[in-house]
């Protein structure tokens, strides 16, 4: 989720607030605390729900939630209550309006060294053929060593039987595996890396 408001941008896949183009600093249960706000705007939610979301069988001392809203207006300028609005006698809400960026489909590119392969929908086969997407001219690596099956909810990789095998992160695959961005492949002793392009095409008022 990619969320525009005032003159800041929340990207919660990337874990990243920026105001303009500098990033801002939260911690990790703070930035916790504005994506659940975000996600659930413009509704306001009870401290007892946040606590349950944000400290999910743990006890904390009551001050905890207020210190946390405290860091999220300080580094949102937010001393009018404009973002993070207090209900009172309740718990709070996300009040800035907001739009929602629409994700475009994935393309997808594999990384070896100095090269880019840029990878269809559908099969991708990786070996030394010259017919292969993805063309390793290596002799750790099969004619048909393995193949890269692309669709719309993602990547997945299946080994072709080949004689020095394909692994992610160490770990040996053999029949069709789910890959996600910046993973690690290697085939027979070479390494790549797959990448995912997720620009925004159009945006969605929230």
């Amino acid at each position: 989720m990619r969320v525009r408001f005032n003159q800041f941008v929340f990207d919660t896949d990337r874990h990243e607030l920026w105001r303009g183009s500098e990033p801002l600093r939260l911690t990790p249960k703070a930035f916790r605390l504005l994506q659940i706000l975000v996600e659930n705007r413009p509704k306001a939610l009870a401290q007892k729900e946040l606590y349950d979301l944000l400290w999910p069988d743990t006890f904390v001392d009551p001050s905890n939630i207020h210190n946390l809203v405290y860091q999220l207006r300080e580094a949102l300028d937010d001393g009018g209550q404009a973002i993070i609005h207090t209900v009172y006698g309740f718990g709070f809400s996300f009040a800035a309006a907001a739009i929602e960026d629409a994700p475009k489909a994935c393309s997808w590119t594999m990384i070896v060294s100095d090269l880019q392969f840029d990878l269809h929908e559908g099969e991708n086969i990786v070996g030394r053929e010259k017919d292969a997407t993805v063309r390793l001219d290596d002799p750790s690596v099969s004619r048909h060593h393995a193949r890269l099956i692309v669709a719309a909810d993602g990547v997945s990789l299946e080994d072709l039987g080949s004689k020095n095998g394909t692994s992610v992160h160490g770990r040996r695959v053999r029949t069709l595996d789910r890959l996600a961005d910046g993973d690690t492949i290697v085939f027979g002793t070479v390494a790549a890396t797959l990448r995912a392009d997720r620009g925004a095409t159009s945006t969605q008022t929230a």
